[in-house]
């Protein structure tokens, strides 16, 4: 039988639709590496999937727990990356590395059970309790589910024979029901599909409900979509009719089933759209990176899981992940500082136990090293830049960009050229009528983020090129000669922006308090020093008073909020650097000198977790490290491009960060009409980057968009499906009460950590 995950992640109406023509890509290196073998995963976009959007989450989401390894085996926890499978719908960017929250996984945990009969024709039944689901408005719900298997995917039917029911609750200790869905397959003669439905229940009520039927070869069916909610002040719907054959589909659109035009027009050719099913714009969601020299995957130690002991009874109840980005915890206010973790082992023979030491630091110290850009390279690129006008002009962030007398401008600058405002739907850009010049004084540096060149960049007056920066954070076991604790100690200096020391709320009152007055002589330059031993390791101290910089403990988010602070995402030191590049520097500006100073350090804090550093240490006391992310600087082109035409973005240079199993980002995005945010370009599979030319990339998720096709779908007329929308939940995912696990977890990420 094909895996749990082969099978359910077909069951969307995106399989239905796309071509029945295999999808292909030339071979790289020899036949039979990781990179011809791994498949790549191909689904269609459109409108009238939206209704099912959260059945394509939850079955990729579910295809995390590799089921099928573990028949038989009895209940085991699984933890799953909730940000491998649900879109961010902020569009938030992870392109920059101080972007800890976004990188972070976020695991949820499950219990999962798979059990099969004997019998050759016996079903595989999988059982899977989530008692903490994110959900919407920063709540959560306890989820059950259960798939009842008969048949696997196969070439003949992608989606097998199955039926898969869940139920929502506010928490299994309550019961109260917040909803549940279906979807089960179809069972026709020389015919294949799938039926869902969902229902939400609670302070809005909200319905989904699809079917989707096709003959046996793919070559033509019908499918219907909706979805409605309700609030009880007022409603709204949608709903969507398809009819496809082997080149084309028909799409009608209504606000509801009653109201599609096939249902008003006797002939059932009423239209909204004709579109191609063999013409496709495509983007990528995810990329792997491959060895060049023998096409084999690119893997990085992400991290460990551990238990701990979250109530200080002797028991080791509770389950964590420590790796590069730092912790995740299924009770992480009780992972203190000192805390002892357990981390199981499994080879051939007895699992060994190896106990750590949870280290943390009230802040995180992140390395730089400069790369330069020169000023003609940057033109067409959109950075953001905040400051206090652009708040009084009722904006959140300017959007500026280089221009020059060729853009009709009267002199060569960095110009305001919109403003930037966060609304419902992520940001919006609103064009100045003209564009404004930054002026800057001599040696005057204007600070800026850029999602293309992976976040931070700094132009100082009087140079030709801007700066950007590779970042790391400094975890403690830079030990090596030459690393910054080849001494135990590193001794740092600052010249502006350099923090007072602890910060109270006097001090985090603007965005200035926190910071001394700069300093004009290096001679004076402000001294701080961090060690990765002693009482408070990895923690930056201001020599002068002895302060470690951090927020004040008496500083919650709400006293923050209440005094209207600036500073609630946390603060960031200026740029701090050894003594033998101190040693260099002549005068006060030299520090933003890219030819003097080509790796500092910076220095954040706050109240948030991404604001801070999690380490683990072993008996000996060694920190233990984990692989940081591949960071790459990739120039695009049309070459490069999936569509062969990179558009504004030929030859313009990004920072891209690789963080293993499809996490390549750093690519910019934008906000479509349809509310999604989608990649601006596409990487072509066989793209050779890497600063030895060490890589080859390759999508591994690639979605589909159907080009318009007017006037192609005279032959199509849309009808009622062969299996009629379900109205209701006829199955139910009574699994009972969740079994009692204690033992480590068996899957992190869809990852098996135990040899089955």
């Amino acid at each position: 039988m094909k895996s749990l995950n082969s099978l359910i992640i077909k069951n969307t109406l995106a399989i239905a639709i796309a071509s029945t023509a295999s999808i292909s890509w030339a071979a790289f290196d020899d036949e039979g590496t990781q990179y011809t073998t791994d498949p790549q995963r191909y689904h269609i976009w459109n409108e009238a999937l939206k209704p099912i959007e959260l059945v394509n989450s939850i079955l990729c989401f579910t295809g995390q727990f590799k089921a099928h390894n573990f028949v038989n085996a009895g209940p085991y926890i699984a933890l799953a990356d909730e940000g491998i499978c649900f879109e961010d719908e902020g569009g938030g960017d992870a392109s920059s590395q101080s972007a800890g929250s976004a990188n972070t996984p976020v695991y949820m945990k499950a219990i999962v059970e798979a059990t099969r009969g004997s019998g050759p024709t016996d079903p595989l039944i999988v059982k899977v309790w989530l008692p903490e689901m994110g959900g919407g408005g920063g709540e959560s719900q306890s989820i059950k589910l259960k798939s009842v298997i008969n048949k696997g995917a196969s070439e003949e039917n992608p989606f097998g024979s199955f039926t898969f029911n869940f139920a929502m609750y506010d928490s299994f200790a309550s019961g109260q029901s917040m909803g549940g869905g279906e979807i089960k397959t179809v069972d026709i003669p020389n015919k294949i599909g799938f039926t869902f439905f969902e229902q939400e229940l609670g302070d809005h009520n909200g319905a989904k409900s699809a079917s989707v039927v096709m003959s046996a070869d793919r070559t033509s069916g019908i499918a219907l979509t909706s979805s409605s909610y309700s609030n009880g002040e007022f409603s709204q719907g949608n709903a969507f009719g398809l009819a496809f054959n082997g080149s084309n589909v028909l799409l009608q659109t209504a606000d509801s089933y009653a109201n599609l035009p096939y249902k008003l027009d006797d002939d059932g050719s009423g239209t909204e759209a004709c579109l191609s099913r063999t013409i496709f714009d495509e983007t990528v969601g995810r990329y792997d990176l491959y060895n060049a020299a023998d096409g084999s995957r690119v893997e990085l130690n992400s991290g460990l899981a551990f238990k701990y002991d979250s109530d200080e009874d002797g028991t080791f109840d509770s389950f964590g992940h420590v790796g590069y980005w730092g912790v995740w915890a299924e009770n992480p206010d009780s992972l203190v500082n000192g805390a002892t973790i357990k981390v199981e082992t499994h080879g051939s023979s007895t699992p060994t136990t190896t106990e750590y030491t949870i280290l943390k630091a009230p802040g995180r110290l992140i390395k730089n090293t400069v790369q330069e850009l020169t000023l003609s390279e940057t033109h067409g690129i959109d950075f953001s830049y905040w400051s206090q006008d652009a708040q009084q002009a009722g904006y959140n962030s300017w959007v500026v960009q280089y221009l020059t007398t060729m853009d009709g401008v009267s002199a060569d600058g960095f110009y305001k050229t919109a403003g930037s405002s966060h609304g419902d739907q992520g940001p919006m850009n609103e064009p100045l009528t003209t564009p404004v010049l930054i002026t800057l004084g001599d040696h005057e540096s204007l600070h800026m983020n850029s999602q293309q060149l992976g976040g931070n960049v700094q132009f100082t007056q009087g140079n030709t090129s801007l700066t950007f920066f590779k970042q790391e954070f400094v975890n403690g076991s830079e030990t090596a000669a030459g690393e910054l604790f080849a001494d135990g100690s590193a001794t740092l200096r600052c010249i502006d922006r350099c923090p007072v020391g602890t910060l109270g709320a006097t001090e985090l009152a603007s965005w200035d308090s926190a910071y001394s007055p700069p300093v004009s002589d290096p001679a004076n330059a402000i001294v701080f020093t961090v060690n990765n031993t002693g009482l408070n390791p990895l923690a930056l101290v201001r020599d002068s008073n002895g302060e470690i910089v951090k927020y004040a403990d008496d500083v919650t988010e709400a006293s923050l909020q209440a005094s209207n602070s600036p500073n609630s995402w946390g603060v960031r030191s200026g740029r701090m650097v050894t003594a033998d590049v101190h040693a260099t520097l002549t005068n006060a500006w030299d520090i933003h000198n890219p030819s003097i100073v080509t790796v500092f350090y910076e220095w954040e804090t706050g109240l948030n977790s991404f604001n801070k550093t999690t380490s683990i240490k072993d008996a000996d006391g060694v920190i233990q490290t984990f692989d940081k992310p591949i960071q790459i600087t990739y120039t695009h082109t049309d070459a490069k491009d999936r569509t062969g035409n990179a558009g504004e973005f030929d030859n313009k240079l990004l920072l891209l960060n690789y963080g293993g199993s499809g996490q390549l980002w750093g690519i910019p995005s934008a906000q479509s009409d349809k509310g999604r945010y989608h990649p601006l370009f596409s990487i072509a599979d066989g793209t050779i980057i890497g600063s030895d030319d060490q890589y080859v990339v390759k999508a591994r998720e690639v979605e589909g968009a159907m080009q318009n096709a007017a006037g192609q779908c005279d032959s199509l007329v849309l009808t009622e499906p062969d299996e009629p929308v379900p109205t209701a939940i006829t199955g139910n995912a009574d699994i009972g009460d969740m079994p009692d696990v204690t033992s480590a977890p068996a899957v992190i990420g869809g990852v098996i950590q135990t040899p089955q």
